[in-house]
């Protein structure tokens, strides 16, 4: 009657590689969704190194405004071939 959704099921989940990648976290930082753009904070005042943020989309979208004021620089996680980061930049800001 009920099917359990297993990721390996679908096609999909094998082409990108957010779902592939060991060196890409299952799970956002900011909660279970699975991210899709990697965030460097760059170092401050208080911090003297830059931070990764994996963030998921609805968490990106909510502070796009705050990271781009503090100069973030954003990494998409599931560009495709034809889409390189400089489009996808563009397309956020």
């Amino acid at each position: 009657m009920f099917k359990r959704y297993a990721p390996e099921d679908d096609a999909r989940s094998l082409e990108e590689p957010r779902f592939t990648d060991p060196a890409i976290p299952s799970r956002a930082c900011c909660c279970t969704a699975r991210p899709v753009v990697r965030v460097i904070m760059p170092p401050t005042a208080t911090r003297a190194r830059p931070v990764d943020l994996w963030l998921c989309g609805h968490h990106y979208r909510t502070s796009l405004q705050a990271l781009l004021a503090a100069g973030a620089t954003v990494e998409d996680l599931t560009q495709t071939a034809d889409q390189d980061q400089a489009y996808y930049a563009g397309a956020a800001a």
